[in-house]
């Protein structure tokens, strides 16, 4: 009996993992880190309490946007025939391995947790303004992009969410709060390339999807514009990516390890290569997995480089 409760309990565990799909929480966290070292490489000073609280809150948001999406997203996840490591949700709702009422309640104490710890947050920064800003546009951004009344990612905008929280949000919370306040320009331009990368990947995400988005009526890009557009979308972010990659690499002219930003143009134009030689295919969605992949490692890079320049000045 024992043994039984054991194996029904490790189940459970490994279900309710599989569901929050922690795969993709690596690259916000390299990049909020990234926002605190450039805070303390630039003002001098780094306080632990906050890096700690505020990446608990970013992981939470991560966490409840997750839930919201396995919840509001059954129909099509059920509906969806070309389920993929990136793709399809984590099919613990559909496989009925965890029940509506235990997301429903996870997605209670996530919520409550995050509100506990963002009024801890904004006390420890003094009450700033920009930090409650973010704290609110976070849960906003977070939580709207499957759950009503905002449903960005039903109305073409999911995409553009996801790629602001890793490429713009999390950068600027690692810096705002640590300072409490954003003063310099240069994050703004480091976010750029992440951004367009994100952006790149998450589109060719829709792809695999798209016909079971379209059975309930959810608007992703490739939705909207079709596959073929959608490759050429995600080519074009990527050279964007690369683009501001050499202006990066001009602009930290001076520092060590900035030849690294080269790297974002020449894996730009490889994976732009890559990206043009699916277009020619007429089933745009086979093998779509592995672009994608391809488009991480083009984030990874944009991430990284960062944080290796930082760090070695």
């Amino acid at each position: 009996m024992v043994l039984t409760d054991l194996m029904i309990n490790k189940g459970k565990i490994t279900s309710w993992i599989k569901a929050m799909r922690l795969e993709f929480y690596s690259m916000p966290f390299v990049v909020y880190s990234l926002g605190a070292l450039i805070s303390y490489k630039l003002n001098y000073f780094f306080f632990l309490k906050n890096y700690l609280v505020g990446y608990l809150i970013i992981f939470l948001i991560e966490l409840a946007t997750v839930l919201t999406n396995e919840y509001y997203d059954f129909e099509a996840d059920k509906l969806n025939k070309n389920v993929g490591r990136f793709t399809g949700g984590s099919r613990m709702l559909v496989e009925n391995k965890i029940t509506f009422g235990e997301v429903k309640l996870s997605f209670i104490f996530v919520i409550m947790l995050f509100l506990v710890l963002s009024l801890y947050l904004s006390k420890i920064t003094f009450f700033s303004n920009q930090v409650i800003l973010l704290l609110i546009l976070g849960f906003i951004l977070g939580i709207s992009y499957t759950a009503p009344p905002l449903k960005f990612s039903y109305r073409g905008l999911g995409e553009i969410d996801v790629a602001l929280i890793h490429g713009f949000y999390v950068i600027i919370c690692g810096y705002v709060f640590q300072k409490s306040f954003l003063d310099i320009f240069i994050i703004w331009a480091i976010s750029i390339p992440i951004f367009f990368s994100s952006l790149a990947g998450v589109s060719l995400g829709g792809i695999p999807d798209l016909e079971s988005d379209k059975l309930v009526s959810k608007k992703s890009i490739a939705v909207i514009i079709g596959s073929k557009n959608t490759l050429i979308l995600s080519l074009v972010c990527s050279l964007i990516a690369g683009i501001f990659g050499i202006y990066l690499y001009y602009y930290f002219t001076s520092w060590h390890f900035n030849y690294l930003y080269l790297l974002l143009p020449i894996y730009s134009l490889f994976l732009s290569c890559i990206i043009l030689s699916k277009i020619k295919y007429e089933k745009q969605d086979a093998g779509i997995s592995k672009i994608i992949l391809s488009t991480m490692i083009l984030i990874a890079l944009s991430s990284f480089i960062p944080v290796i320049i930082f760090l070695a000045n």
